[in-house]
């Protein structure tokens, strides 16, 4: 991804609410980020954090509370009926559960020339060479055709799910957890095919997940969200190298280090920082940041005053007070 490249999804100030107005539980409560062509991008946090939601409220599977989505510049929170089906082939979404995103009744052959037919007019051999070409991408043999979802291994099936995807050419996939319920031997074998894929491909990918590690290995850049808000953005080396959100330190310092566990028992390095309690409930608005009801570096200003989302180094933004000082 070149840092010039066009934006391809500019979200702005998106807001997921659900239940009733007085006390509403707040998904997603005012996201806004931009995701160029060609870039692959991270978006972190503790289940429940509304990673997920963003997700699929980006994809119009969720109602919006306000805010706007633009895709190439095209809103597609106005867009009904046959604009709207035309935005399904330009953007799709590959789910975290490899069988139950999958049709059990319909073969994969059936699966596919459905998803290719769906969005373009071809003739029977152009769809059954399409269908051969998808799986030969994801690196299945096309004689699976015939086959059902059942007949497959996770790693497989999660394959497929990609296949489909790929199936209509869009511009942008979001990949919601794609490997978190596949064997770790699976996973890098997915991860390589995605990242492969999307290279080749030139495509915008928003990659969710709670495992910073496979972050690391497939996005440029990151978003970091807790409560529904985004509480730190940046290029993936620099947030590795240097959090400015102590939530962020937190999660880095929960990845699993065999080394650094055996230099912090002996004394050799620093200790984990482990969070306190769970995260306050999304329904009700604490006054003040957000996270200093369990974060370790709290002050008093931080029980009163939310932080804005800034700028603390070039292309690294921070909901901190203190991020200068991290």
């Amino acid at each position: 991804m070149t840092p010039d490249a066009p934006v391809m999804l500019d979200v702005q100030d998106v807001r997921v609410y659900y239940g009733p107005r007085r006390q509403p539980v707040r998904a997603v409560d005012g996201v806004s980020f931009q995701l160029r062509q060609g870039e692959a991008l991270g978006l972190v946090g503790e289940s429940g954090c509304g990673k997920s939601t963003l997700g699929r409220a980006l994809l119009r599977l969720e109602p919006l509370q306000s805010g706007r989505v633009l895709l190439a510049g095209e809103d597609l929170v106005l867009l009904r009926g046959a604009r709207l089906k035309a935005f399904r082939g330009r953007a799709q979404m590959i789910f975290q559960d490899p069988y139950g995103s999958l049709n059990p009744r319909h073969s994969i052959g059936g699966m596919l020339r459905e998803a290719v037919a769906a969005h373009a007019r071809t003739t029977r051999a152009a769809r059954e060479e399409r269908v051969a070409e998808l799986l030969r991408a994801v690196g299945l043999d096309p004689a699976y055709t015939r086959r059902y979802p059942h007949e497959f291994s996770g790693g497989q099936r999660q394959r497929l799910g990609l296949a489909r995807a790929l199936a209509v050419k869009p511009e942008l996939i979001i990949a919601d957890e794609p490997v978190s319920a596949l064997d770790v031997s699976v996973q890098v074998q997915i991860l390589n095919l995605l990242k492969d894929l999307q290279r080749q491909l030139h495509l915008a990918l928003l990659f969710i997940a709670h495992d910073l590690a496979v972050v690391r290995y497939v996005c440029d850049r990151l978003l970091v969200m807790y409560l529904g808000q985004v509480v730190e953005a940046a290029p993936a080396p620099a947030l590795f190298a240097r959090p400015r959100h102590p939530y962020s330190e937190a999660l880095l310092s929960a990845v699993p280090d065999v080394g650094k566990g055996l230099a912090a028992r002996a004394g050799g390095g620093s200790p984990r920082l482990v969070l306190r309690g769970d995260p306050p409930a999304p329904t009700h608005r604490l006054p003040g940041c957000p996270f200093h009801p369990r974060c370790p570096r709290a002050r008093e200003r931080c029980r009163t005053e939310p932080p804005a989302l800034r700028e603390v180094a070039p292309g690294h933004c921070s909901a901190c007070h203190f991020a200068d000082a991290l």
